[in-house]
């Protein structure tokens, strides 16, 4: 049974770091527009409490998946970098780890909770929708053309 932490040590930024890095790899795309790089770095800034965090997914030892939530302003915080390992999809976690990150984001006060996605991300975009995320306009840049962007009031 997979469990859910909130990162608070080294260890679990690290683990959190590898994840991020595997998604970005995954993704196959250039993020240095959303300075990638420096975000690997400086992690327990952008995501600490009580602006954020990082939610890190476990099986048994084994980090299987990630989801970041960060401070865009007063009332609105950002899901980032959400996700599972393949050998782990399709068996409802991606849902409770989505689940787990509003429950965060809520829990810090936040009004609503935003991200983007790509269009080519059917199965992420279906999840979000279950959610109750509705599109809407981009609330920053982002230079990729398949980029959507979605909101959810958490109230």
């Amino acid at each position: 049974m997979a469990e859910f932490i909130l990162v608070n040590t080294k260890e679990e930024y690290h683990a959190a770091a590898l994840l991020f890095r595997e998604y970005a790899d995954w993704l196959g795309i250039d993020l240095s527009f959303q300075h990638f790089e420096e975000e690997l770095t400086a992690l327990e800034q952008m995501y600490a409490l009580p602006d954020g965090g990082i939610l890190l997914c476990k099986n048994g030892a084994e980090f299987i998946g990630c989801v970041g939530i960060r401070r865009i302003d007063e009332n609105n915080a950002e899901l980032k970098r959400m996700y599972l390992k393949q050998s782990h999809q399709k068996k409802g976690l991606g849902s409770l780890m989505l689940s787990e990150a509003e429950k965060l984001a809520r829990d810090l006060g936040y009004w609503n909770i935003r991200l983007d996605t790509l269009n080519t991300m059917l199965p992420a975009m279906k999840l979000y929708e279950r959610h109750g995320y509705k599109i809407t306009e981009p609330y920053y840049f982002n230079p990729n053309e398949t980029a959507v962007y979605f909101e959810k009031s958490l109230r």
